[in-house]
């Protein structure tokens, strides 16, 4: 039995006897290698059914137990000053610190993720600290230095730097804690709450009675069955878009709204969901990230070293294999990098429910790719590259995709059909920042990416 790829469920290939569940399968069933590859992998993948158009979760990564020293003296009856430090070779036992842990406010100490007994360890001097006061009136800490035999009071002991971007960093490496004490101090992290919508998506198909019972030359089935074809074709194709690029929103009020829009304003709301690009961290343009403009960072040239940095970045959390969406110049551009010093292989299509895969292998994980038809036949997205966690998305739905026939008016002489789908995209650890109601307003690090703008290979 074939390997299932990615988390999709199943063992890749649809048996015999086996019968797509969904409208949705359908799609992956018929289109394999079409227009819309993320959307049928969804069909396969974790979903849930909501009750609200508008739906939340929550998000807790691993604490980073990590903080910026503000300030540092070695007179512990108050906090440090801001940018204060200790020189080299202090006598001093005892010493005060503030700190600020990564994602808080920058020039603010905050000691609420320490406590005593905590074990320090500065990244900069390699010199741990035990934390023997925490005072969270005034928010510093007093700590313990020379800890074992490494350093001497007085004589080597390394400086200490205090400041709002330069100050040293140091790592809780864990906790210490004499025989018979007390229980302590309990910590805990609060998680990040995040929010999406489902959309409404609707595809009509009319065909009048006469029409119904014209046969065509081109498909012996009739129109009929051509046009059903063709409106889950586009149904699925603007899904798609609007799991890449669709922005979320809800709107009760259009100014002279159109057609079936018009009911906003009776106060039905129309809602959008936020698809991939929307989730990700702002771009970035003079250095690589998880989401670089590679077009402004390096006027569109791949080198290995970006691709590298690029792979470092977005496999640094997640599962270590991952799909890439990329259009025709994108892959044209890895292809001439991998003819050069790396590896493509294709994944047999019984892995994968006959969709076409290419596997990249890269120091930092596995990267599936998938030559995306509506990013290759656009000018500008044919050069991007989209990196999804298949296992950080939930495809939530009020609706699944259904199709309902004899939507037309009694006495119509034709008949009106329609796919329908109400659906939104959960997408977890993707690095932006809470809604203004969490718990934790810091953000949960990003496990996708998003190449753009790769135009040509550099070497």
């Amino acid at each position: 039995m074939p390997t299932a790829v990615l988390g999709m469920r199943g063992s890749g290939s649809f048996a015999g006897v086996e019968r797509p569940k969904s409208w949705r399968e359908q799609i992956l069933l018929q289109f394999p290698n079409g227009d819309a590859p993320l959307t049928a992998l969804l069909s396969k993948l974790r979903e849930q059914e909501v009750n609200d158009p508008e739906f939340s979760w929550f998000e807790k990564g691993i604490p980073q137990q990590r903080a910026r020293i503000l300030g540092a003296s070695v007179t512990t009856s108050a906090a440090p000053a801001s940018g204060a430090d200790i020189a080299a070779a202090s006598a001093s036992a005892d010493i005060v610190l503030t700190l600020v842990p990564d994602g808080a406010t920058a020039g603010t100490s905050d000691v609420s993720i320490f406590k005593p007994g905590h074990v320090l360890f500065n990244q900069v001097g390699d010199e741990a600290y035990l934390i023997v006061k925490v005072d969270r009136s005034t928010n510093f800490v007093t700590v313990r230095r020379n800890l074992g035999s490494t350093y001497t009071l007085g004589v080597n002991t390394p400086a200490i730097t205090g400041d709002t971007a330069a100050g040293d960093t140091v790592v809780i490496i864990g906790s210490g804690h004499p025989e018979g004490a007390s229980i302590g101090s309990a910590i805990s992290y609060a998680s990040a709450k995040y929010r999406n919508f489902t959309q409404i998506h609707r595809t009509p198909l009319m065909l009048t009675r006469t029409a119904r019972r014209t046969k065509l030359r081109t498909d012996a089935r009739g129109p009929y069955r051509e046009a059903q074809r063709e409106a889950l074709q586009i149904h699925a194709i603007e899904m798609e878009r609007s799991f890449f690029f669709g922005e979320a929103s809800e709107n009760t009020s259009l100014s002279n709204p159109d057609g079936p829009l018009d009911v906003t304003s009776a106060g039905q709301p129309l809602r959008t969901t936020r698809g991939i690009l929307r989730w990700l961290p702002a771009i970035t343009t003079a250095s690589v990230s998880v989401h670089t403009d590679l077009t402004t960072y390096n006027s569109g040239i791949v080198t290995e070293k970006i691709f590298d940095d690029f792979c470092e970045e977005v496999f640094r959390y997640g599962a270590k294999e991952k799909v890439g969406f990329v259009g025709s110049t994108g892959l044209n551009v890895m292809t001439q990098m991998a003819k050069n010093k790396a590896t493509i292989d294709l994944v047999p299509t019984d892995q994968t429910y006959g969709m076409h895969m290419m596997r990249y292998l890269t120091p930092f994980g596995v990267l599936y790719l998938v030559n995306h038809p509506l990013l290759s036949v656009d000018p500008v997205w044919r050069r991007d590259l989209f990196v999804v966690d298949l296992d950080k998305l939930t495809y939530r739905y009020i609706t699944d995709t259904d199709f309902v026939e004899n939507r037309q008016n009694p006495g119509d002489d034709a008949s009106k059909d329609e796919f329908i789908t109400e659906a939104g995209l959960e997408c977890h650890f993707s690095g932006h920042a809470p809604d203004a109601d969490s718990p934790n307003t810091i953000a949960t690090p990003a496990a996708h990416g998003r190449l753009k703008g790769m135009a040509s290979y550099g070497g």
